[in-house]
């Protein structure tokens, strides 16, 4: 029986709430469910057989990798429009599987291209104890193929990865409380089973589960990525929170919509539909009530790159990180993840065409910066950044971390999440790496960049960092690799064959150029994955930083190379 949305009904008095925005003052009445509560019957009635794990045990329990093959063989039994991807098999030989769900239906990313339709990657379990998204993209599938939202499939491809981390959810734990709610009783353990935390792993893909991602995504191009998460108990009134690249490297294009466009009528729509509110992925500065800062920082949410939503970004991509708060109960915070998704992908289809024309435009001024400026040595960009204001917000807040009745609104607060920059360096018009440091040439091509393995000799003009000084710094509970020095006028080096090439003129040279950079906050220096190398070069006085930065070719043809794409 297709899934029919509940009417949004009063549960307690109706409420006279003032929205959200630096200067706002306008009134509205609004039917919200605050604490647990969620409307009876949200989910639907559905044949048993596509109940999920959740549903199944009266949202007290989290699916396992098996119980999600299961379920996805099930679903695939009632619909043709399921083709399955698997991403990747993990360290402990178990599949993360990726639903690619279109209307007709598609088997490869060469059919997704031709169709015309955009892509949209949505995934959960990155963390498994922070389960709520997983459960909902279930629901969410369903809906997409035998319920009320099949339409969605008329303008988009939607793949769903519902659990990442496969590993980690099948470590079964009973839960401690520590993440607020007495519920799910079992879930996983966050890391993987080598001890990483997978969203710590975008910038140095260490993991087989992060290569086994950025493949699919590499494959697929979606223009829009959302990845679900819980938060620890925490003092907002919000139901669920959200929140996107705020690397300053990143292009500006995508951010400016979703500040500016999708996100505050995603909001407003969820309110509407599912009566439930929702904001910034941020906590309120802490000390006093009540609050004076809501920050990005607080909530752990940096301007780094190390997160997958920070770094999908850098390619000039939609983003999207979801937050639920820990208190409510089990049920309470699948809702809340179901209900933001579904409102993202109804905006979503119903700006398709919109949102493709920003990531095509993101990608056409990246590349025509780099050629109008890098040569000249006139084009820049940000090693690193800090949160701002953005001006005086009303925030929905408690007193305590009691949330079970309505929050209090606390007006003229400082929305701390203003992404901006605070260094900045010049950005070559190619990258040039010598023959040695093959497994970065790879680790870029992982990230999805073109590089060139040269087939003779060049020589090029820019500029060489010289090192000073190798150091170590602690940021955010990792250590991270520092590089004091200077960069050089401009001096002319040769490169032999088997040398790499990196033209800047292409979509990805945002990304690039916080990777290669030798005092980007958080690039492959920083992540240590050009550690042995520095190691290498010894200790004896200052040594030259072993990625140049090329202005222009003097002698030989590295774009006749580029174009065969040798890779």
């Amino acid at each position: 029986m297709p899934h029919q949305n509940p009417s949004v009904r009063i549960l307690s008095a109706i409420i006279i709430f003032v929205t959200m925005g630096v200067g706002s003052s306008v009134a509205q009445e609004r039917e919200i469910f605050w604490g647990d509560n969620v409307p009876d019957g949200w989910n639907g009635a559905w044949p048993k057989d596509v109940h999920t794990i959740a549903e199944k045990t009266s949202f007290t329990r989290t699916m396992t990798s098996a119980q999600l093959h299961k379920w996805i063989s099930v679903l695939r039994t009632k619909t043709e429009n399921i083709h399955v991807v698997e991403m990747f098999t993990s360290p402990l030989g178990m599949v993360s599987p990726a639903m690619v769900i279109a209307n007709p239906p598609i088997s490869s990313p060469e059919e997704a291209k031709s169709s015309g339709k955009p892509v949209v990657f949505l995934m959960g379990n990155i963390h498994p104890p922070e389960p709520e998204a997983a459960e909902a993209l279930l629901m969410v599938a369903r809906d997409l193929t035998i319920g009320e939202h099949s339409d969605i499939l008329d303008d988009l491809i939607v793949i769903i990865a519902p659990i990442f981390n496969v590993d980690g959810t099948d470590a079964v734990r009973d839960q401690d409380g520590g993440l607020g709610s007495e519920t799910p009783i079992v879930f996983g353990v966050r890391e993987n089973s080598e001890g990483l935390d997978l969203n710590r792993d975008a910038v140095k893909l260490e993991s087989v589960e992060a290569n086994g991602l950025y493949r699919t995504l590499n494959q697929w191009d979606p223009i829009l990525l959302l990845d679900g998460h819980l938060m620890s108990r925490v003092s907002h009134g919000y139901a669920n929170t959200y929140g996107t690249t705020t690397v300053p490297a990143a292009a500006p294009g995508p951010r400016a919509y979703m500040e500016e466009e999708l996100f505050p009528t995603v909001r407003k729509n969820v309110r509407s539909e599912f009566g439930l509110e929702m904001y910034t992925h941020a906590l309120p500065v802490p000390g006093r009530w009540p609050p004076r800062g809501w920050s990005h920082d607080r909530a752990a949410w940096t301007v780094e790159a190390k997160f997958i939503v920070n770094d999908f970004g850098l390619r000039n991509r939609f983003a999207i990180i979801t937050e639920t708060p820990g208190q409510p109960t089990f049920e309470r915070r699948i809702y809340a993840q179901y209900a933001y998704i579904s409102e993202l992908l109804k905006y979503t289809k119903a700006h398709a065409t919109e949102m493709k024309a920003v990531v095509e435009k993101a990608d056409a001024d990246t590349v025509q910066a780099v050629l109008e400026g890098a040569e000249a040595g006139t084009l820049t960009n940000f090693l690193d950044g800090k949160y701002e204001s953005r001006g005086k917000i009303n925030l929905l807040a408690y007193p305590t971390r009691d949330t079970s009745g309505q929050p209090e609104v606390v007006p003229n607060v400082d929305d701390l999440t203003k992404s901006v920059g605070t260094r900045s360096a010049r950005v070559p018009r190619a990258y040039v790496l010598p023959a040695n440091l093959a497994e970065i040439a790879e680790k870029l091509q992982a990230h999805n960049v073109s590089v060139t393995k040269l087939e003779s000799a060049i020589r090029v003009e820019g500029e060489e960092f010289t090192i000073d000084e190798i150091g170590s710094t602690r940021r955010s509970g990792y250590g991270m690799t520092t590089l004091e020095g200077s960069f050089s006028d401009l001096v002319i080096r040769e490169f032999a064959a088997g040398s790499f090439y990196v033209d800047m003129a292409q979509p990805m040279a945002n990304a690039i150029f916080y990777y290669l950079e030798p005092q980007s906050r958080d690039g492959f220096v920083g992540w240590h994955v050009l550690d042995e190398t520095l190691k290498a070069l010894g200790d004896d006085g200052p040594v030259v930083y072993p990625i140049f930065k090329a202005r222009r070719i003097v002698e030989g043809d590295a774009f006749e190379a580029n174009a065969k794409m040798n890779q």
